[in-house]
């Protein structure tokens, strides 16, 4: 057994160990720095004649924003709000379950989508919102 390079192999892991902890750390303030919407609650689930509550906060005002619900593929369902200003905070909204076009949503999973034009960013933060019963009702 060598003395010598097992000090070397224990300090080489010492090194590596410190290193990644600290990309870690690097990574993680960069990401939070770049958290424009935050602190998301949506209703996961409702049925007919009732509403899914959403709301989020926003870190930075933005002039013009897009609230949508999305079908899985991305496709918009409804706008719950359309290049209209929102402020940094806490922001809520509701949807019926009712499309763009007036009619009952199909029963399924949709999320959100939150558009930021001044920060050119598209947001879709995790969280589905599943519309459950008769799409007739």
């Amino acid at each position: 057994m060598n003395p010598g390079r097992d000090r070397r192999g224990a300090l080489l892991l010492l090194a590596v160990l410190v290193l990644s902890l600290g990309a870690l750390g690097f990574t993680r303030a960069l990401r939070s720095e770049d958290d424009l919407v935050n602190s998301v609650s949506v209703t996961e689930s409702f049925g007919p004649g009732e509403q899914a509550n959403i709301e989020f906060t926003t870190t930075e005002d933005d002039r013009r924003v897009d609230v949508l619900v999305i079908e899985r593929e991305g496709t918009r369902v409804r706008a719950l709000q359309l290049g209209e200003p929102l402020d940094a905070g806490t922001h809520s909204f509701r949807w019926d379950g009712i499309s763009d076009d007036g009619d009952r949503a199909v029963p399924g999973t949709y999320r959100l989508r939150v558009i930021l034009g001044d920060a050119g960013r598209d947001i879709e933060p995790p969280g589905p919102i599943e519309l459950t019963g008769d799409p007739a009702s």
